[in-house]
């Protein structure tokens, strides 16, 4: 997921658990690890002392979607050796041969993440591990505090009280959040007549909405210049708005809902071990952490902790992290994903 913005620099990270092995480990020479990823999971940060330690070169590309990385994978993954991909869309890259069952030998820090990450199952198939859990997000309301000091409730979203200051967010996820809210259980797989529910709903709301967003960097600007005070959002877009003085909070829904992003090695890679290693890399707590401070995404790797600011701790409410991981509604696969785009491009076309 795109949540991406700067704050102060760190001092130059430890290697924790990588660095560790690093007597052990093969000289990899000027050998290229290729990775596709989102901007915020590649930085200089912690890439370049992966770099000096393995003697490569990570060569990042970038993508600005999610259904993005699966249209590059079908296309053909032989560009990549790795490649960061949404829980819900995790269980069709693995149906689909994009990607290969990970070697846990070479992970050690696998085994440092939050329980029930390791056993969701959109990173599994016939026992066998395909992706490794590296961040959470959640999907919170982001507000503006100083227009709604009050309530935590989604249907601010739906508030007429609200019109024109209304955003939404331009994915699919967005008919999770509708469902959830009108209380339906199973919003991943919902029959016809629920989804006609929910684009109802939608298509009700949609005079109150001023704009669908599909960047982060739109929903920044639209909540900075005052357009909107209310959108469906993401934990960095809040905390972006933060940093640069906008006054706004955040309240997830009830139950709260996220996705994970996580790791995986494209089935062929020439650099499999190499991939291996940075994968261990990002999951160490040093790595993780520092993650958390620069792009508030929730890690997953509890000792993180010890290596990120405490005022992050705090504003990620990692205090409160395991249980709210036990009672999330993780973004899944969606079988009938191709009919939720139709009824979200309907809903923005009515």
């Amino acid at each position: 997921m795109q949540r991406r913005t700067f704050i102060k620099a760190t001092a130059t990270m430890t290697l924790g658990a990588v660095g560790a092995l690093s007597a052990s480990l093969p000289a990899f020479g000027a050998q290229e690890l290729r990775l596709l990823t989102w901007e915020g999971y590649a930085d200089d940060a912690w890439v370049k002392n992966f770099e000096a330690e393995y003697k490569v070169q990570v060569s990042k590309t970038y993508v600005g979607s999610n259904d993005e990385y699966m249209a590059k994978l079908a296309a053909g993954g032989a560009d990549y050796d790795l490649v960061v991909i949404v829980s819900s869309l995790a269980r069709r890259a693995i149906d689909a041969g994009f990607v290969e069952p990970l070697d846990l030998s070479l992970i050690p820090n696998f085994e440092s993440i939050f329980p029930r990450a390791k056993k969701v199952p959109f990173i599994a198939k016939d026992g066998q591990i395909y992706g490794a859990p590296t961040f959470l997000f959640v999907s919170p309301v982001t507000v503006n505090a100083k227009e709604l000091p009050e309530g935590n409730d989604f249907g601010v979203l739906f508030d007429p009280k609200n019109a024109g200051k209304i955003a939404m967010w331009d994915d699919v996820s967005t008919i999770g959040d509708v469902a959830n809210w009108m209380g339906i259980k199973d919003i991943w797989n919902m029959p016809d007549d629920q989804l006609a529910a929910v684009q109802a709903k939608l298509i009700e709301q949609k005079p109150l909405v001023r704009t669908y967003w599909s960047q982060a960097g739109e929903a920044i600007e639209l909540f900075t210049n005052n357009e909107v005070i209310a959108s469906n959002s993401w934990n960095y877009i809040t905390k972006n708005l933060k940093e640069r003085g906008v006054p706004v909070r955040e309240f997830l829904p009830k139950p709260p809902l996220g996705g994970i992003d996580s790791h995986f090695v494209v089935k062929g890679s020439r650099n499999r071990e190499l991939a291996h290693h940075f994968i261990n890399h990002i999951l160490s707590a040093d790595s993780q952490g520092k993650e958390a401070d620069l792009y508030g995404v929730t890690p997953m790797n509890p000792a993180s902790k010890a290596h990120m600011e405490p005022e992050t701790w705090v504003a990620l409410g990692l205090d409160d992290i395991t249980r709210e991981i036990n009672s999330m509604i993780f973004w899944d696969d969606i079988p009938r994903r191709a009919r939720y785009m139709e009824v979200l491009n309907e809903v923005k076309a009515a």
